[in-house]
């Protein structure tokens, strides 16, 4: 997926959400639309200091949060929809939203952006991203149809619970790539995160690299 896909979307994109959502329909209020929107974080840069342009009176909120995610190639972060943005984004796509749920969509859609973003900086620490003012997300993309080899192993050998969602970043390391994979859980089987049982996130680098088999290899020992 090049830069220029990706105008006008999220680190994590709308099936993402959709899933999450049908996952999670107990933690969502009653009428809670069936899919989310295809919403709007600015990858543009030049996006992100101009106002979104509404056409709905619906009493949300208008606030944008900004992200701790930055962009390769700009000096900004990725900023996230408002709650009248997701809501006018599904009024669009008739999927007849209820604009009480935007209260749910909104903060669960950024807080597991920023859940996948801290894991990958923290497999990135002190890997040198610091020298050149600290690793930035440059492409993304979800497929929940193509286990990872882990995923595989885990449900076809032990077993286990199929991940509902996979996802796979591209950061950029002061001018080198490295590519990490996402698996999304709905059940915790992580005792680490039994304070946040909504989604379980398996994070790692791909091991499509000599950094992503190092990287790997130190944590295992250790470093």
């Amino acid at each position: 997926m090049t830069a220029s896909d990706q105008q006008g979307k999220c680190p994590v994109d709308e099936e993402t959400r959709q899933l999450w959502l049908r996952e999670h329909s107990k933690e969502t209020p009653p009428g809670a639309p069936a899919s989310p929107s295809e919403l709007e974080c600015s990858a543009n840069p030049q996006q992100n200091d101009k106002d979104p342009q509404y056409v709905t009176n619906v009493g949300l909120s208008q606030s944008r949060e900004v992200s701790t995610i930055p962009r390769t190639d700009s000096d900004k972060n990725w900023i996230y929809p408002s709650e009248k943005q997701f809501y006018e984004a599904m009024m669009k796509k008739n999927w007849d939203p209820n604009s009480n749920d935007m209260k749910v969509v909104v903060p669960l859609h950024n807080s597991i952006n920023e859940r996948v973003w801290n894991y990958i900086r923290s497999w990135e620490d002190k890997q040198g991203g610091e020298a050149c003012g600290g690793i930035k997300l440059s492409n993304f993309k979800g497929d929940s149809k193509k286990l990872t080899p882990r995923a595989w192993f885990r449900s076809r050998v032990l077993h286990l619970a199929k991940p509902f969602d996979r996802h796979d970043w591209q950061i950029d390391r002061c001018g080198k790539t490295i590519d990490y994979v996402i698996d999304f859980y709905s059940n915790d089987q992580n005792a680490s995160e039994q304070q946040q049982p909504l989604i379980y996130l398996d994070v790692r680098p791909k091991l499509n690299s000599f950094e992503g088999f190092r990287l790997r290899v130190w944590k295992y020992l250790g470093f």
